[in-house]
């Protein structure tokens, strides 16, 4: 049974980017290291659910996550074994508040129309200090600027928020973040050695997170306002506090009221 969505062009999205992480060499190339990275982020989150979102870039997170249980949220039935699928759009999530230890957006804010309601939802639907994983395109990498040049030209692009901007947005809805892990900064193209050459500059710059990756991870966690509770038993009525009075300051003495009386001019005559 397919689902209809209220917004379609989200779904059409998705199949699109999944597309494009199996057959092109950026995309795979993508997979991998972001493979690597979520694998070294994801040893430190344990808890009983994770919800995945956005497209299948192809990431085997039954080896990556350490939750019990992994949902993945879709747009139609899924028969993925690995996977627990539940139908819904990122912007609206059809989970409880409070109930997910951990999240990962695979550019989910790249695919959707109203990415400012997709991370609402999500701080609404994690735990206190539950785990954000957010996967966007980079638009100031060298690949990026490309694709604004496709967007100028009325060619079909995709959205992109700088890691700048993410950061604010995160910061605005009470998120703590690290800094952005930038991947893939180099496109790659050729072979033989021209290939070679291409791989060894890019795992170079990767190394020292260039800020010109073709993509970002960004790990935050949901932020909770804490109560220092010191066991102390305050009474029932607050008890008044007497405050000593100063003494007086000399100065220009007041005078009295003096009452005048007046003749009435009409009234009888003495």
């Amino acid at each position: 049974m397919n689902v209809t969505s209220p917004f379609p062009q989200e779904s059409a999205n998705r199949e699109a980017l999944g597309q494009w992480y199996g057959e092109g060499a950026m995309g795979r190339a993508l997979t991998g290291q972001l493979s690597e990275a979520l694998n070294h982020r994801l040893e430190q989150v344990f808890g009983y659910h994770m919800l995945i979102t956005g497209a299948d870039i192809g990431l085997d997170f039954n080896r990556l996550g350490k939750t019990q249980r992994i949902f993945c949220l879709t747009t139609q039935p899924s028969s993925a074994p690995e996977f627990q699928p539940v139908i819904g759009m990122s912007s609206e999530l059809p989970f409880a508040s409070d109930s997910l230890d951990a999240l990962v957006l695979c550019h989910t804010l790249n695919v959707s129309p109203t990415p400012h309601e997709v991370l609402r939802e999500c701080q609404r639907v994690l735990v206190p200090n539950g785990h954000l994983f957010v996967v966007s395109f980079n638009p100031l990498s060298l690949w990026g600027v490309g694709r604004l040049l496709n967007h100028l030209l009325r060619r079909k692009s995709l959205p992109a928020a700088s890691s700048r901007k993410m950061r604010d947005w995160l910061a605005l809805l009470g998120f703590s973040h690290g800094e952005p892990q930038y991947l893939a900064p180099l496109v790659p193209v050729g072979r033989g050695r021209l290939r070679r050459i291409i791989t060894a500059i890019d795992s170079w710059l990767s190394k020292r997170n260039a800020p010109i990756g073709n993509a970002y991870l960004i790990h935050a966690r949901k932020r909770v306002s804490a109560r220092l509770d010191l066991g102390l038993k305050l009474p029932s009525r607050p008890r008044l506090t007497a405050i000593p009075l100063g003494k007086s300051q000399g100065g220009v003495p007041v005078p009295r009221q003096v009452k005048v009386k007046i003749d009435d001019p009409w009234g009888p005559q003495q």
